[in-house]
């Protein structure tokens, strides 16, 4: 069998592809589309290149320095956080949510009565002190790596707009922590971006380290045990956000690709 990126005699990657991050990423979209769990698998170890690594305490401050709120955010955000909403299971209880960012998906959930009782975790320190004075709930500075809840804690844990930020190598230990902090037939709620083409930027603004496909994410969580349940995808259209999105799903189903992918899953 030949490597997947340039037909090399070497499966599922030749050594110069090895040492390409975009070319890597590409093989675990390939193998992930082939339903290739075995070979994918392979492709997560540390041997193989990854994108720089910027999401730091100090640069995640910098993106919160400015007042945020669900109101003034764009079309694409608020339909993100919606869809995520309504995911949430009714009987939930006990809530997580990684990343959480200046609590976006909590405002929203304010405002529409929902009394959770929410946990939030995300790398800044600039974030954490945001949430504690604008909700209720148990908010703290940490990391993604090494999340520090007991075993089947919550019913439902978020993590929006979070996987891409996390490293290749990494990715199935962070997701098997979420399965391992979820209680039995708890649900996981994630979303990424799609589309980026992120091969040739010269800055990486957003500090993305992956390039999601929608199979490339279910396969990482079947893989970490959860059976993917609900799929909805979405556009980034800056203006006319409503109309655009209809043209683009009704009529010109070809004229654009999807910029977003928010997807459920149940702990099996």
């Amino acid at each position: 069998m030949h490597c997947i990126t340039c037909d090399k005699n070497k499966y599922p990657l030749c050594s110069n592809c090895s040492r390409n991050p975009y070319f890597v990423e590409k093989a675990r979209r390939v193998l992930a589309q082939k339903n290739g769990l075995k070979s994918l698998k392979q492709l997560y170890s540390e041997k193989y290149a990854e994108i720089k690594n910027y999401n730091t305490n100090s640069f995640w401050n910098i993106k919160f320095s400015s007042p945020v709120s669900y109101a003034n955010e764009p079309s694409v955000t608020k339909e993100r956080i919606k869809i995520a909403a309504s995911y949430i299971p009714k009987k939930t209880k006990r809530l997580l949510d990684i990343g959480t960012g200046v609590g976006l998906i909590e405002e929203y959930l304010g405002s529409q009565g929902k009394t959770y009782e929410i946990y939030g975790i995300d790398i800044s320190q600039k974030s954490v002190n945001i949430l504690k004075k604008k909700f209720k709930g148990d908010f703290r500075k940490g990391s993604v790596y090494s999340l520090p809840y007991g075993k089947n804690s919550f019913d439902v844990v978020l993590a929006l707009e979070v996987l891409e930020h996390i490293s290749p190598s990494k990715i199935l230990k962070v997701l098997g922590k979420v399965n391992e902090i979820l209680k039995p037939g708890g649900v996981f709620i994630c979303s990424v971006p799609l589309n980026e083409r992120m091969w040739g930027l010269t800055v990486n603004e957003s500090s993305h380290l992956r390039e999601y496909s929608p199979e490339l994410l279910e396969k990482e969580l079947i893989i970490s045990g959860f059976r993917p349940a609900g799929k909805s995808f979405i556009y980034a259209f800056p203006d006319h956000y409503v109309l655009k999105s209809f043209i683009a799903r009704n009529i010109l189903t070809k004229r654009w690709d999807f910029n977003d992918l928010i997807l459920s899953a149940k702990k099996i």
